[in-house]
């Protein structure tokens, strides 16, 4: 390829922020690009709905220069420019009146005098007079009106007036030919909903045109004649550079002008590039202004600020969100952060992922005020609050002690005693069991589960989930009443041969009684938090493999830019790569803790049956007791585990190796992110871990005690 930059000096060649003029060197051709003129040569009525600086204006000035070529009358209004907020309707329709004049027929001195002759008409009628009766009459050719900066008039009194002339304009086609030849092309930061009017009746005329980053295939033959000079490989850097930015014009023009101002290699280290005069200190860099655009739109309502921060997070978690209309979603979308690819709602390209990340979304998260409105969030919310699930649990709590007593003390039989009460402690000892659980099952949701079973209550996409946790919650009550209204009483009954009187006194009302207490152990409570833990498993390992993806995808990237560096790495390199292993380590660490402090908590309560209320069950409900806590709690919960520790060991192996291969030396890092310390920190700062230790010590004390004596 003949790279060519004899027109304009190197260091000018890319412009960062503003339009680019109809011959800039640097502008890149897009797929927009054909179909706006197509439609516009056909006289489509037009919308470029887009965020900010993704190339509106420079699309509209080479469309405009481009139909003036071929005879199209063309004008540009840019409603920054006509009056304010604040202006009367008047002074709003002369400026629009004023700007067409002087774009289409030039000398403005007769403007006034016009202007005061209609002035008995209503401000917008005269503007349709003098489109209908000047414009339209004494011009021969295609008119097309681009209005820029659209957004400039949502907060204008006329603009649901001004939204229907034009579309009065659009449909005058039907009864008069002669506007069929104009076109209206709207351009600007909004949504559809920005522009329905006090029906709710949208925007909704002419074609809408999607304006996306640039491909390489577009890019090339404009961006690497820039890079020439500079770089080896142009192309090759350019396709790095779009790795970065998805072809985000803003920011792709930046960092080929960084490379031509900043970087000394032919072969640019991007990623360092990208790190010192973006990313970091990213506030003060910003110039022109693009990144503090973004922060600013999306903070700039406190109350919006929270519930489109909160989506953003899901993406950042799970890569990806389902799109839909939702206004938060187009608001995301408007502020240029996020776009929708395939259906799926995407962060918008890797620059904004690093500078808009976990970090920033949950500082802001914090400082900004909860909205309190009554939508199903902030319900859910409620739901999972220390101070309505412990009174919950205090009422159940009471109700199974009611439960036991009459079942243990109250119904006196002496059947039910010999089975399950030899040493007159079964009421207490299942009363200490309930409570246990009661409180676990409020510790886990509030403390660990929270944001987890607030997403698995409200979200759509867990509605299979939820339906075959609410039909196992329907089989077990099914065999809990078999097992309470026959099986029991006829296990304790045996080969006895008692009157019905005597059945229903000794062997069916106790376990009647009972009921409530079971009930409560495996409805309220197990059900739930078995199904809500395996829930919370799939979820942490799917964001874990995520994030292992992303991980994998950045040591291959920088092992292939090492590679292909003249310079060898230095520790600014491997500081970066101990970084982003931190942040693996940390995000396992995070995700361990949930099933590890679950896992001991049932092993507490595994023992505790094993060892105290054994006496207190039938064979049949201990097996049943013991089958349910294995593979409802103790299971998902190891499933996580092991499977967590086995991927964070691949992918420090994998670092170590990155590692070797740049001659740093590693054994420092291999003993401090070692797999084991991400086993250990967890296990030791947990109390339910301490509260095992002083038990076994205590058992292993007992043991030895009862085998001396």
């Amino acid at each position: 390829m003949n790279y060519d930059t004899s027109l304009k000096s190197i260091f000018n060649y890319y412009k960062v922020g503003g339009s680019l003029s109809a011959d800039h060197p640097s502008y890149v051709k897009r797929k927009a690009d054909e179909e706006l003129y197509t439609s516009l040569k056909n006289g489509d009525f037009c919308c470029v709905f887009n965020s900010r600086q993704m190339g509106k204006s420079s699309l509209r000035v080479q469309i405009k220069t481009k139909l003036e070529e071929e005879g199209v009358r063309c004008t540009s209004i840019d409603m920054t420019t006509i009056g304010s907020a604040d202006d009367t309707t008047e002074s709003f329709y002369a400026g629009i009146t004023f700007e067409l004049w002087s774009g289409f027929l030039g000398d403005v001195s007769k403007f006034y005098q016009w202007w005061q002759q209609h002035q008995v008409l209503p401000p917008l009628q005269r503007l349709s007079q003098f489109i209908d009766k000047v414009l339209l009459t004494e011009l021969s050719q295609n008119i097309v009106i681009f209005i820029d900066e659209i957004d400039n008039l949502i907060n204008r009194k006329v603009k649901d007036e001004f939204l229907e002339f034009i579309r009065a304009c659009y449909n005058q086609r039907a009864d008069k030919p002669k506007y069929k030849g104009l076109t209206f092309c709207l351009l600007g930061v909004v949504t559809p909903s920005d522009f329905k009017d006090k029906q709710g009746i949208p925007f909704n005329i002419g074609k809408t045109i999607e304006l996306g980053g640039f491909s390489l295939e577009e890019a090339k033959t404009s961006l690497t004649k820039g890079l020439a000079p500079k770089v080896e490989a142009p192309e090759a850097v350019l396709s790095e550079i779009l790795l970065w930015t998805s072809g985000q014009p803003f920011l792709t023009q930046k960092l080929c002008k960084l490379i031509l101002e900043k970087e000394a290699s032919r072969t640019p280290n991007l990623e360092i590039l990208i790190q010192n005069y973006i990313i970091k200190n990213w506030e003060f860099y910003d110039e022109p202004e693009h990144l503090r655009t973004i922060r600013n739109r999306l903070l700039v309502d406190q109350t919006l600020a929270y519930k489109r921060l909160k989506i953003y997070h899901q993406i950042l978690e799970y890569g990806q969100i389902d799109a839909n209309d939702d206004a938060e979603q187009i608001a995301l979308r408007i502020s240029g952060l996020v776009v929708k690819r395939q259906g799926k709602l995407k962060v918008c390209n890797q620059v904004y992922q690093n500078v808009f990340n976990h970090d920033w979304v949950e500082k802001n998260l914090s400082a900004l005020p909860q909205p309190l409105d009554t939508n199903s969030e902030s319900r859910g919310a409620k739901i999972l609050n220390y101070s309505l699930l412990v009174p919950v649990a205090i009422i159940l709590a009471v109700i199974s002690l009611i439960s036991l007593g009459f079942s243990y003390i109250v119904v006196e039989n002496k059947p039910w005693n010999q089975a399950y009460n030899t040493s007159n402690v079964g009421a207490i000892l299942e009363c200490i069991r309930v409570c246990f659980l009661l409180t676990l099952e409020v510790y886990v949701i509030c403390s660990e589960f929270s944001e987890e079973t607030l997403q698995f209550i409200l979200d759509k996409r867990f509605y299979l989930r939820r339906r075959t946790t609410f039909v196992v919650g329907l089989i077990f009550l099914f065999m809990l009443l078999f097992h309470h209204l026959w099986y029991g009483p006829h296990q304790l009954l045996g080969n006895n041969q008692v009157s019905a009187q005597e059945y229903f006194q000794q062997y069916l009302l106790p376990y009647l009684w009972y009921f409530p207490y079971s009930f409560i152990n495996f409805i309220i409570i197990g059900i739930p938090l078995s199904g809500l833990s395996i829930h919370v498993v799939i979820q942490d390992c799917n964001k874990l493999s995520i994030k292992i993806k992303k991980y994998q995808a950045y040591l291959n990237n920088i092992t292939n830019k090492l590679k292909q560096a003249s310079t060898p790495a230095n520790v600014a390199d491997k500081n970066e790569i101990i970084q982003q292993l931190k942040q693996i380590y940390w995000d396992f660490h995070e995700k361990l803790q949930r099933p590890i402090s679950l896992l001991l908590g049932i092993v507490i309560l595994i023992y505790f049956d094993a060892t105290f209320s054994r006496s207190t069950l039938s064979n049949s409900a201990y097996l049943w007791t013991q089958l349910f806590c294995i593979f409802g709690f103790m299971t998902p919960a190891i499933v996580l585990i092991l499977w967590g520790l086995l991927a964070y060991q691949k992918n420090l192996v994998e670092t170590l190796g990155v590692l070797f291969k740049l001659n740093f030396d590693f054994a420092e890092v291999e003993t401090q992110y070692d797999t084991f310390n991400l086993l250990k920190k967890p296990l030791t700062s947990n109390i339910l871990f301490r509260v095992i230790c002083i038990i076994s010590v205590l058992h292993l004390s007992y043991t030895i005690f009862r085998f001396l004596i």
